[in-house]
């Protein structure tokens, strides 16, 4: 607001009001706050004609610091923070996040054993699928690609054929691999493909699945070729070679 005198508050003026002023109600030129302006702006106690900050107003309207009777604006950011601050913060926290996070994930096991149980479900399921429906199910281990998938056996001609995948093929999480797979009719297998077969009855091919990740840590994954039950155990467990 520019230097003025008294004569621009005159009644009525939009000066004054925009300000929140009311003039003084025993009719002495003077200007007071009004109730709705309590955090605005009070008469100048030097009774100098200017005007300064409510307790209030401490973030609103400051006095001109050259004392000209003028009004300024207080920056909006006293106390605050900047947006170029809050942007490095920001970047700081993702930043530690990046770093701490993969860490956290190997801590508590990590892909692997997440892994370990994805496949120890399909086991269980399929082990079901197969009474189910009745059928012959092959569950086959890509060593090579860290894939697996389903196919199935149907009688043709009385002679059982192996039909195309059943559904898509599931990968092992990038930093997962087959260590090997280790099976009643194949042996140990470290390279190519194994698979084990799920019978209509129930019964499953005797199994050990060895999962290992990119920290060498490792997990086994061994079927019960009566119940089909998966029990998942850290480390390297040969449960075939045992039997």
């Amino acid at each position: 607001m520019t230097k003025a005198g008294w004569g621009d508050f005159r009644k009525g003026s939009p000066r004054h009001v925009e300000v929140g002023l009311l003039r003084d109600p025993y009719r002495r030129k003077r200007l007071h706050a009004a109730p709705l302006a309590q955090g605005g702006l009070l008469r100048d106690p030097g009774r100098r004609g200017g005007f300064t900050v409510a307790p209030l107003a401490q973030s609103g309207l400051l006095r001109h610091p050259c004392g000209l009777g003028r009004l300024t604006s207080a920056p909006l950011a006293q106390g605050g923070f900047t947006l170029i601050e809050i942007s490095i913060v920001v970047f700081i926290l993702a930043l530690v996040a990046l770093l701490v996070t993969p860490k956290l994930h190997r801590f508590a096991g990590g892909d692997a054993r997440s892994a370990s149980r994805e496949l120890a479900g399909f086991v269980a399921a399929l082990e079901q699928e197969a009474v189910a429906s009745h059928t012959i199910h092959r569950l086959y281990y890509d060593l090579e690609a860290d894939e697996y998938w389903v196919t199935t056996l149907v009688p043709v001609g009385g002679v059982l054929e192996e039909g195309a995948p059943v559904g898509t093929k599931r990968r092992l999480p990038s930093d997962v691999q087959f260590e090997d797979v280790a099976t009643a009719h194949q042996g140990l297998v470290t390279s190519g493909t194994a698979f084990t077969q799920f019978f209509p009855s129930g019964a499953v091919t005797r199994t050990t699945i060895h999962l290992r990740d990119e920290d060498d840590a490792k997990y086994s994954l061994s079927v019960n070729p009566i119940t089909g039950r998966v029990v998942v155990t850290d480390g390297y467990v040969d449960t075939v070679g045992a039997s």
